[in-house]
């Protein structure tokens, strides 16, 4: 694991790289970061990396108690997002998560009605397949699934499972927008 000097992992013992892989967390060069900014992976739950991946400098990301997030091999995560998971979070095999975005898989408020709060978690875990593409400023929260092969418009806010492979979705709320989609 190769760690840069801005990026500080809290709870590293929660974190696991399957043997044999090389991860990148703030290191290396993504277009014109100029070094300064501050990265922050919080473990209370677990963190594993299945194989080779990079995680840029400017992340924070913050993996609640009994929580389990995962991150597929050849998978890399621009600079300035933000994950915050209460439930699960697993990112596939060969995706590239664009700049700022943010997958909560949280609402961190509870619906009742009549006043009546009811009790026990307010959250769903995420599913990202393989070969997703999610573009810049892109949000994905509770309970999605996205298929794999699917691009997800820049500025998307997906609440909604994206059951159809090799899709685009866009919009607020996403919506399909395009069928067999190719990003390769």
């Amino acid at each position: 694991m190769v760690v840069g000097g801005r990026f500080r992992i809290v709870g590293a013992s929660r974190l696991t790289v399957r043997r044999g892989s090389r991860v990148f967390l703030g290191a290396g060069f993504y277009g014109f970061l100029h070094g300064r900014e501050r990265s922050v992976l919080r473990l209370r739950g677990r963190l594993t990396f299945e194989g080779n991946a990079a995680i840029a400098a400017g992340n924070r990301w913050d993996v609640g108690p009994g929580a389990v997030v995962t991150v597929g091999p050849r998978t890399y995560v621009s600079p300035d997002c933000t994950v915050v998971s209460t439930q699960g979070v697993s990112i596939g095999a060969d995706c590239a998560i664009g700049w700022g975005v943010q997958i909560v898989d949280d609402d961190f408020h509870r619906h009742g009605s009549g006043g009546h709060v009811p009790d026990g978690p307010s959250g769903a875990p995420i599913t990202i397949g393989d070969h997703v593409w999610v573009g810049s400023r892109a949000m994905i929260f509770k309970g999605v699934t996205i298929a794999d092969g699917c691009i997800v418009a820049g500025g998307a806010v997906v609440t909604r499972s994206v059951e159809e492979p090799r899709s685009m979705v866009a919009g607020s709320p996403a919506r399909v927008v395009r069928s067999d989609v190719d990003w390769t």
